[in-house]
């Protein structure tokens, strides 16, 4: 009798153990560190390309996604550590899911500072604050839009030459021709740049014969409104055009997929390269028909619609973009 207790004492003890420690070792995330290589690190990589940190995704977390994180950490208020632990990927998360960044303001910065790191127009910076004036103070809260409208056209950028640059190569680069950077550039040389020469490009849109993705009530255009859910301000890259979950979303244009999945807000999204710096978005589906490097015609179906992400109800959200930045598709479409 007293063995037969001993034995189920000690399945119990053991079932108690493993009853405790089990759950503890799956419920621990994994914290991301610099040396880490994988997809996990790779989809970190692609977060934090989405909040608008340059780096690229190649899966390896070396210095330079150290220095995102950080930054990352830095503007959150949390422990600046470049470590991705459970604090530091929730922030991210809920960067995602917003289409608009806060920045505090530190000491020594100003605002045109501010706008040119984060890529944003300066009057499109103080207009998504309601700033009349470039004044600032150290520790005020920064909205910055992450969905910037093209500039209005004729638009230029000055740029730096860089090793190995041609003409030709910075004129398809920027959807140009050698004969407008010439025409722009009184160049003593044009087949001799010089790295950090300085050159005009002068950045033109060739719009697309468009076809409408859906057909639907337009519940919420492009520009300025408060956010359905967030319910502040902010800048929207798209039009909402209002239809049943499970409607076909066709390809406005011809091209190739260049990227599908979750990205964050946007819910299941398809995006579509038309070349020429052009691209099409198409957000909140509830399911993806096509897949990466697949070509498109207009008019077929690539996704089904729906509400994911973070959203009122289902529709579509289209976007267009030129060069990463939006312009309104309703003065593209027929």
């Amino acid at each position: 009798m007293y063995q037969i207790k001993g034995y189920t004492a000690a399945l119990l003890v053991v079932f108690l153990f493993c009853s405790m420690v089990i759950p503890l070792a799956a419920s621990t995330p994994t914290v991301l560190r610099p040396g880490m290589r994988g997809a996990e690190v790779k989809a970190l990589q692609s977060a934090l390309q989405e909040v608008g940190f340059q780096l690229k995704a190649d899966g390896i977390y070396g210095p330079e996604t150290t220095k995102a994180v950080q930054e990352l950490q830095r503007r959150q208020g949390l422990q600046v550590d470049g470590l991705a632990g459970p604090a530091t990927r929730k922030a991210l998360d809920e960067l995602l899911n917003t289409e608009n960044l806060t920045h505090v303001v530190a000491r020594g910065e100003c605002l045109s500072v501010i706008a040119q790191r984060y890529d944003v127009p300066l009057k499109t910076l103080m207009e998504a604050n309601g700033l009349v004036s470039s004044k600032i103070i150290v520790g005020q809260k920064l909205t910055i839009p992450r969905a910037v409208p093209v500039q209005s056209q004729p638009s230029r950028i000055d740029y730096t030459v860089q090793g190995k640059d041609t003409l030709y190569a910075i004129a398809r680069r920027f959807n140009t021709t050698v004969s407008e950077l010439l025409r722009y550039n009184h160049l003593p040389n044009p087949d001799r740049l010089q790295i950090g020469q300085k050159i005009t490009v002068p950045l033109r849109t060739t719009r697309l014969p468009l076809i409408w993705p859906v057909r639907g009530r337009i519940s919420s255009g492009y520009g300025w409104r408060i956010h359905p859910v967030y319910r502040r301000k902010h800048f929207h890259g798209g039009i909402d055009i209002a239809v049943p979950s499970g409607t076909p979303v066709r390809a406005a244009a011809s091209g190739t997929v260049s990227r599908t999945g979750w990205m964050g807000g946007g819910g299941l999204v398809v995006v579509i390269d038309h070349g020429g710096g052009i691209t099409t978005w198409y957000l909140h589906n509830s399911r993806i028909l096509v897949r990466k490097g697949q070509r498109v015609r207009a008019g077929d179906v690539i996704a089904r619609s729906g509400a994911t992400g973070v959203v009122t109800g289902p529709h579509v959200d289209f976007r267009i973009k030129v060069n990463d930045r939006t312009v309104d598709p309703m003065t593209w479409l027929p």
